[in-house]
Formats: structure tokens, sequence, C-alpha cells
């Protein structure tokens, strides 16, 4: 949680904050959507490229 903390938020959470995001955690329930991802074509050089 101090990572979490530090790295996401960009300050450093008190011990009750931390025991509150822990408690909230682990009451979640449920499945987790299963996510399956595009099988794409293989690239060619007659592909265009992406433009910035």
């Amino acid at each position: 949680m101090d990572i979490m903390g530090a790295s996401q938020l960009g300050t450093c959470l008190t011990e009750a904050d931390e025991d509150a995001i822990v408690a909230f955690l682990q009451s979640l329930t449920g499945e987790q959507p299963r996510i399956e991802l595009p099988i794409l074509p293989p690239r060619t050089n007659a592909a265009p490229l992406p433009k910035p």
C-alpha cells in the first residue's frame, strides 16, 4: 500500500487510510470478466504506418 500511495497518488498514506483501502479491496466479490484480445493480421510493408 505504501508503494501504491507514493506512485499513484504522490503521497504517503496513513495507516488508517491503508486499512480502509485494504478493507474495500477485500470486500470486492464476483468473477473477473474474461478479456480476449483480437488476433491481428501480420504487418506488411504495404500497410500504412500510424501518423504521430
